[in-house]
């Protein structure tokens, strides 16, 4: 950052004095320059004097003539000699300009004429300045903003690596972007490892627990409680699995065309034999989407066996097809979820029962995994309330080429 600093700081002082300089002295050759107009006249009345006497002579540029003492100013002795050898010599005001002329030893002013219409106004050497500083900090400004929009698109590929030209001035910059994201990888797949790891390891003791229990002399009663609590493990570890191998890598999407309405019609079929509230379904027109049917069906899956969990008496899934999107509401009529907790309850390993209760079940990993599925599918959840007073998710597939 230090270097990319001094570099621009550096840039900006030599612009600054280089188009300073370059524009003061434009204005001063602009100001210093006598204009062609006015040699002209200058010849042209010399001509007309050395035929004609003042103050008779009749002056096509129709000048006024003023005899002046003949010191009445300074002339340098390029002036002086130019005056004795017959010739008109201006000198220019602010905005006017007088012609001399000397005629047996009398000193005669002409003029003045008006320079207003001859002269560039200041302001257009503000605007000068201003302009080229403007290119020069924009031929600065575009190679690091295309270094950094291709930063940008490097870092949202997750197999891309983030480079940029060695000379780039944001070259550091990359280079710690890319040891951040590498470590954050490793992280990630020490975390991932670990957590097959343990859940591989978890099914062995579990298996040989369920199986002691089972020859076990344990009243049958405190016997099945004991083995309802290892099947509730086996399902942890089998979710966790499951998880895990979902967040490990985007899987290959086998993209087709699914009939949306049939899949949802065929998953109801299914769910109907669970314990629980019916699902109702509203479908107004087939819907026909492409996508993996099999990844999708799971994460409208899990919100339907969530939404039959905590539903009163009835799960309502709905199917809306738009211009723009393709929309799967799934809305129950059961104590619904603050808004303060809609955006936590779509992490890993949060349930909003802090009891934990047997009737509810889940591990918090439901709805972590719909959020997977819809991300590879490009789409996205939005949790509210439904109009029951329950809980809303709606998905939301965009309809792409």
């Amino acid at each position: 950052m230090s270097r990319l600093f001094l570099h621009f700081y550096l840039f900006i002082s030599l612009v600054l004095v280089g188009v300073g300089w370059t524009v003061e002295r434009l204005w001063q050759e602009t100001q210093s320059e006598v204009p062609p107009w006015v040699l002209l006249v200058a010849d042209n009345l010399a001509g007309q004097l050395s035929t004609q006497a003042l103050p008779a002579a009749k002056l096509s540029s129709d000048l006024a003539a003023t005899l002046l003492p003949a010191g009445s100013i300074l002339w340098s002795e390029t002036e002086l000699a130019a005056l004795k050898a017959g010739q008109v010599v201006p000198l220019f005001t602010r905005d006017q300009v007088f012609f001399y002329a000397m005629q047996q030893g009398n000193l005669w002013q002409l003029g003045p004429a008006d320079l207003a219409e001859n002269t560039v106004p200041s302001y257009w050497f503000s605007l000068l300045f201003l302009g080229l500083l403007a290119v020069a900090v924009w031929l600065w400004l575009w190679p690091v903003a295309r270094d950094i929009q291709k930063l940008k698109q490097q870092l949202s590929d997750p197999k891309a690596t983030a480079t940029v030209p060695v000379r780039s001035f944001i070259a550091p910059i990359a280079a710690s972007f890319e040891q951040m994201r590498q470590q954050i990888q490793r992280l990630l797949g020490l975390q991932r490892e670990m957590t097959q790891a343990v859940s591989h390891e978890l099914r062995t003791p579990l298996a040989r627990l369920s199986f002691a229990l089972e020859l076990s002399a344990l009243p049958a009663e405190e016997k099945q409680l004991m083995l309802n609590d290892v099947k509730e493990l086996e399902q942890l570890v089998d979710e966790m699995l499951d998880y895990a191998r979902l967040e490990s890598t985007e899987p290959q999407l086998k993209l087709q065309h699914v009939d949306l309405s049939e899949l949802l019609q065929n998953l109801v079929e299914k769910l109907s034999a669970l314990p629980g509230a019916a699902i109702e379904l509203q479908v107004k027109q087939c819907c026909v989407y492409v996508c993996d049917g099999h990844y999708l069906e799971r994460a409208v899956q899990n919100l339907l066996v969530n939404a039959k969990r905590f539903a009163s008496n009835k799960v309502v899934l709905t199917l809306h097809s738009g211009t723009e999107a393709v929309e799967i509401w799934v809305e129950d009529d059961g104590p619904g979820i603050a808004p303060e907790l809609r955006a936590e309850v779509l992490k890993p390993f949060v349930r909003l029962d802090p009891s934990r209760q047997k009737g509810f079940g889940g591990f918090g990993l439901g709805l972590a995994i719909v959020c997977r599925v819809l991300e590879w599918h490009k789409a996205s959840l939005s949790v509210g309330e439904s109009q029951a007073g329950g809980a809303s998710f709606r998905i939301k597939l965009p309809l792409v080429p």
